[in-house]
Parts: C-alpha cells; sequence; structure tokens
C-alpha cells in the first residue's frame, strides 16, 4: 500500500518472493509500477498480508498519520485478520490506536531503512527492527520476513520499533546540524571548513558529514519533530532544529552577496 519512492522498490523485491498486488490513489504512481511489471490499482485487493508505505507528514504542528489511517480503514473492511505491516514511519503509538480504531488483529512495525543513493548495501534487504502487538503478531510476521530473507532485530513493542525508526532519522539530523553549526564558525573565523572537516574526521570514532545546503527533503526534518513531540524538552533536538535554521539563513545571505 503506497508505490512512492519507496513502495515501489518494496514491492518489486516482494514480487519476487510473493504475488504481489500494488495499491496507490495516485494514478501516476499507478502507471509506473504497471510499467515495472507489477500488478496495481486504485482498488485494494484481498490479501493475507499487507504492507504500508505510503507516506506520513508534520502539519499545523502535529504529527499527520491520516494516509496510513486511510489504509487501515480499507484494510478493516477487506480483511480485518491480515497480517498489517508498517513500514512507514510512524508517529509513536500510531501502530497501537490504528489496531484497535480499526480492529485489526495482527500488526506489526518494521520501518524501512531504504536508501536511495545505496541500494545496493541500503535497498529493501538490510537488517531491520520489528516490535508487534502480540506474539502471534510477532510470529507470523517473522514467517514473512524470513521468507523475504530479511534479517530482523526484535524490540518488545510496537512503539519502541516506531521511536527507533524516529530516532535514526533524528540522530541523523543533530549531525549534520553539527556540521552545519561547524561551518559557522568556520566561516566567522576565516578558515577552510573541508580542511577542518578531514582533520577531524581522522579521528577514529568521528565521521563529520558535509556541510551543504540545509537539511531538506522529507525525512529528516518530519521525523525529527515527531521526536520533539516525545518530549518538547528534548534541547539538543530543538537547538539542532534552531541551528539548521540558522545555517539555511547564512547560505541564502551568501547568495544574496554573490548575486548582488
Amino acid at each position: 500500500m503506497g508505490l512512492g519512492k519507496i513502495g515501489l522498490p518494496v514491492a518489486t523485491y516482494v514480487s519476487k518472493y510473493f504475488d504481489v498486488s500494488g495499491y496507490d490513489i495516485n494514478e501516476a504512481a499507478i502507471s509506473l509500477a504497471l510499467e515495472k511489471k507489477i500488478r496495481a490499482s486504485n482498488k485494494l485487493s484481498f490479501a493475507d498480508v499487507y504492507i504500508i508505505v505510503v507516506n506520513t507528514y508534520y502539519k499545523e504542528n502535529s504529527p499527520d498519520m491520516s494516509a496510513v489511517e486511510s489504509c487501515c480503514s480499507k484494510i478493516s473492511q477487506i480483511n480485518a485478520n491480515a497480517l498489517v505491516c508498517f513500514e512507514s514511519t510512524l508517529s509513536v503509538g500510531t501502530a497501537r490506536k490504528m489496531s484497535l480504531d480499526y480492529n485489526l488483529k495482527y500488526v506489526i512495525v518494521c520501518p524501512h531503512r531504504w536508501w536511495e543513493e545505496d541500494q545496493v548495501n541500503h535497498g529493501v534487504r538490510q537488517l531491520r527492527v520489528i516490535g508487534a502487538i502480540d506474539d502471534q503478531s510477532m510470529q507470523k510476521a517473522i514467517e514473512f520476513y524470513n521468507s523475504l530473507q530479511i534479517p530482523l532485530h526484535r524490540v518488545s513493542s510496537l512503539e519502541i520499533a516506531e521511536a527507533t525508526k524516529v530516532a535514526e532519522n533524528a540522530h541523523r539530523y543533530v549531525q549534520i546540524a553539527f556540521a552545519e553549526e561547524l561551518k559557522l564558525v568556520a566561516d566567522k573565523n576565516g578558515f577552510n571548513f573541508e580542511e577542518w572537516r578531514e582533520a577531524i574526521n581522522t579521528k577514529w570514532n568521528v565521521n563529520l558529514p558535509e556541510a551543504r545546503t540545509g537539511i531538506g527533503k522529507e525525512c529528516l526534518p518530519k521525523d525529527t519533530l515527531f521526536l520533539t513531540e516525545l518530549d518538547g524538552k528534548a534541547f539538543l533536538v530543538t537547538g539542532a532544529i534552531k541551528a539548521n535554521a540558522r545555517y539555511v539563513k547564512h547560505i541564502e545571505r551568501i547568495k544574496k552577496d554573490k548575486s548582488g
């Protein structure tokens, strides 16, 4: 369910092992799936397993799980006894709420770790975290993912699995924001940031990322805000958000000065 940037690779991978029917409300996504030889439609089919890989959002100062909820509503009308695998990034507590609201019997959270820039090493098949609503759900999910040859790290609850994905991306956000802050320090003091970064990274336990044009795209900013929903006083995380905003303004000033 969801045939976007991540959903389509998931469907393609799973189709090597099982009969797959893709679902999306976007006609362009459906057309692309059909081009990739994946059966797809805007009507949800009966299935034994549903993998939810739709987008989630942060809108109006709160997580927006409306796309996930729409999927769960449709599943409940077709086969509430199916195994429902949430691979989308969820705000913590979403999977349990969906299970209760829509009477879904077998529910697990197994967040994707797919990375577009290196799909060989970080594609669909890689070590994943998995949490389940109960032992039966966990057993069904382990059998399913073992069939896909996807290794799993089990955790004790849906919420730990949801929070793990959020923390992974927030961790990366903080790393990049720190690099951006060092770039600001370098610019202010008149020395070469790249030379400085290279020197810093010679230490065995440091891997300072590049400072580019600000933390963009969807996942890192959104998931970092999901983490702040758990604790609004998470000062390191909220500080990283402010650091990135300051850095973006700095980059914009530089661009303006060059163009002017």
